[in-house]
């Protein structure tokens, strides 16, 4: 499921992604960020395109849903 970069944007640290830009040259708009919900994990893509594709080179950060709530899942 696709979620609002919104909704987790103050769960993850913002030297996620000046390090993901640094690190591959891929800037980072947030304004295209795609964020999807599944298995219990959130997985954030630089833009829809990468998420289409599944390109791993362009997933910015894969983190378990229960690690960003602080351990407590969401229900």
């Amino acid at each position: 499921m696709i979620i609002s970069f919104t909704e987790i944007r103050s769960l993850i640290p913002n030297y996620i992604f000046n390090e993901f830009g640094q690190l591959t040259g891929h800037y980072v708009h947030y304004n295209e960020i795609v964020c999807e919900r599944r298995d219990g994990r959130i997985r954030i893509w630089l833009n829809q395109e990468s998420f289409e594709a599944r390109d791993p080179e362009r997933l910015i950060c894969d983190y378990a849903e229960r690690d960003l709530n602080g351990g407590a899942e969401k229900r």
